[in-house]
């Protein structure tokens, strides 16, 4: 991840920084809810509008409540960035189904979210935010 933006901490909690990049928010107030955590370990979702053409994602302070509602608290990006890169890319979309099926005795030790954070584990932390992953899990009679 690379940080395009952060608001300077000597500002005003109020004061607009001219320096911040546009919030681009939604007129409905749906969200892109792309994903980060900054370097306090504070995590913040994208508040532009779904479908923004760029990789750079951006959150407003009115998400903590602690700023300006509506003024950018930290932008961000991927390596690659620029348009195309973000969640409008007109790149490929692949799917991997993997199906694993065990008698009930056997699953001692199966956490749902471990598998989920070691399919994750796969792909480069700059990637994080464009890989889904969802682990279902259910029984039936044998």
């Amino acid at each position: 991840m690379i940080m395009n933006y952060s608001r300077p901490q000597g500002l005003d909690p109020q004061q607009l920084d001219p320096a911040a990049p546009a919030a681009d928010l939604d007129p409905t107030g749906d969200e892109c809810q792309a994903e980060t955590v900054d370097v306090d370990g504070t995590p913040w979702s994208c508040t532009r509008r779904p479908g923004h053409t760029d990789d750079e994602h951006r959150a407003v302070f009115g998400q903590l409540g602690d700023g300006p509602a509506e003024a950018v608290a930290i932008a961000w990006a991927y390596e690659w960035g620029g348009a195309g890169h973000g969640p409008a890319s007109p790149e490929p979309v692949h799917t991997i189904t993997v199906t694993i099926t065990f008698p009930e005795t056997a699953a001692t030790g199966v956490d749902a979210d471990r598998i989920a954070a070691d399919v994750l584990a796969n792909f480069w932390e700059c990637d994080h935010d464009h890989v889904r992953v969802a682990v279902t899990s259910s029984t039936r009679p044998a």
